[in-house]
């Protein structure tokens, strides 16, 4: 008996072989089913519920409850509680869906919201940080001319048009005439009457001339660049000397003029504080897509 346990049995062997690899996957598949981020059947601590191994967290049920009925959590009822879970597991449901088919790869509004998202969690160290009063003012000096308050004029764009019987110099003329008889104290009916000039259409608002009050912002879009060039250097009363446009020669008379102004800091620090906060989101948007696109595989083919 001694001499066959002592003989080598290839029998034996391959079977005791074989025991020892099913019992060791089955120590395997034990703790690949059983180690964390795999398929369980228990719901962690910090979540409320699991989706397809996807989890509802309690904060986010807790803050909808009381967003939704508009109670403390504490003074929300079972019922409540209830709906608001089977709410949040439909909506989780229908997202996963979404994911499945592809949606963000075709739905605009969904590419928006992912984008928002993604801009969101990059700002958020930028939303969280509060810049010092030194700081604000540092960026105000840096950006002065952000934090001007723009100027106003009223004032008459006058025009001395070209036609087949006047020449350009004879246009010249009657402009450098009208300028100097404004400027002598003549009323300006007569002046426009006198020399032939009319109201520049520049101006005009459903066919009335506007002889309000008009920002300069508006001004510039709406006179020829020239022409703003020389009304902006104009003061209360003034008259400029004759600018040549591309419809003809142009006189302006500045009846009321108030200048672009500098607002001092304590009146702009809100602004400046936007403004700053704004700044640092763009560079940090420039750099994440920077890494991204050196990470990324990008064709392109001629527009």
């Amino acid at each position: 008996m001694r001499a066959q346990l002592s003989r080598a049995n290839p029998r034996r062997a391959l079977a005791l072989l074989a025991v020892g690899a099913i019992g060791g996957l089955l120590l395997a598949g034990y703790g690949l089913f059983t180690a964390q981020g795999t398929r369980s059947r228990s719901v962690p601590p910090e979540a409320i519920a699991l989706v397809n191994q996807r989890p509802i967290l309690r904060s986010d049920f807790t803050a909808q409850v009381q967003t939704q009925y508009t109670v403390p959590f504490a003074d929300s009822t079972p019922a409540q509680r209830h709906q608001v879970l089977e709410d949040m597991i439909d909506e989780e449901l229908m997202v996963q869906r979404g994911l499945d088919i592809g949606l963000p790869s075709y739905d605009p509004e969904v590419r928006q919201a992912l984008v928002a998202g993604v801009e969101l969690e990059l700002f958020a160290d930028v939303l969280a940080q509060r810049p010092t009063e030194s700081d604000l003012k540092a960026y105000y000096a840096a950006h002065r001319a952000k934090y001007v308050r723009d100027g106003v004029m009223r004032l008459r764009d006058l025009l001395v048009e070209p036609t087949a019987g006047r020449s350009a110099a004879a246009c010249l003329d009657a402009a450098r005439g009208a300028s100097k008889a404004l400027r002598n104290g003549q009323p300006l009916d007569a002046v426009m009457q006198l020399f032939t000039l009319r109201d520049s259409r520049r101006l005009m608002d459903s066919g009335h001339v506007d002889t309000g009050d008009v920002f300069d912002f508006a001004a510039r879009a709406r006179l020829e660049p020239a022409v703003f060039a020389a009304a902006s250097r104009l003061q209360d009363g003034q008259v400029s000397d004759p600018v040549e446009a591309s419809d003809g020669w142009h006189v302006v008379v500045m009846v009321k003029r108030v200048f672009p102004a500098q607002r001092p800091f304590e009146e702009v620090s809100n602004e400046v504080w936007r403004d700053l906060s704004e700044d640092a989101k763009r560079r940090v948007r420039a750099a994440n897509l920077k890494y991204l696109r050196g990470r990324a595989d990008i064709l392109v083919t001629p527009p």
